[in-house]
């Protein structure tokens, strides 16, 4: 029973190891498509969506396998020896996980750091629009008051 549990365990690391892998490939997409010219905010939108739903997966996954745990601790901590191989097995997976996690946090800043910089130029693009259209509507008035042309010059002798 026990060994199955283990089973079980090291099925849920090997599935949460796939899935971090994909996380991994999401977050290149996602760093390419904030770099990219022009920002395409749709493709980012539908990259963090699909990156949410692989983030549920891997808290499902990390809640089964603490589950499993509670169910075996005892019987394992009991006799180490006989479940040396499979324990073993699982700190291998845990260790690659958490390798493959701290690459994601390092991706996932510098996704960050490109997001903020994308955000920056276009607000900077929007001031200078802004600014233009502002330029663009003073000359109007301006240019449309010259042509209006004061009754005061006209004779009033008639």
């Amino acid at each position: 029973m026990t060994e199955d549990y283990l089973q079980i365990m090291i099925e849920s690391l090997e599935k949460k190891n796939e899935v971090l892998d994909q996380v991994l490939a999401l977050d290149k997409k996602q760093l390419s498509i904030a770099l990219a010219k022009p920002f395409d905010i749709e493709q980012y939108d539908k990259t963090m969506d699909e990156k949410g739903e692989l983030i549920d997966a891997l808290e499902k996954l990390d809640e089964g396998f603490t589950s499993t745990y509670e169910l075996v601790r005892e019987t394992v901590q009991a006799d180490p020896k006989a479940y040396a191989d499979k324990v073993k097995k699982m700190q291998d997976l845990i260790r690659t996980a958490t390798d493959k996690s701290v690459t994601i946090r390092a991706q996932e800043q510098r996704g960050k750091q490109a997001m903020q910089s994308a955000m920056t130029k276009k607000r900077e693009e929007i001031r200078i629009m802004k600014a233009s259209n502002e330029a663009v509507a003073k000359y109007y008035r301006s240019m449309s008051r010259i042509n209006d042309v004061d009754p005061q010059l006209m004779d009033k002798k008639k």
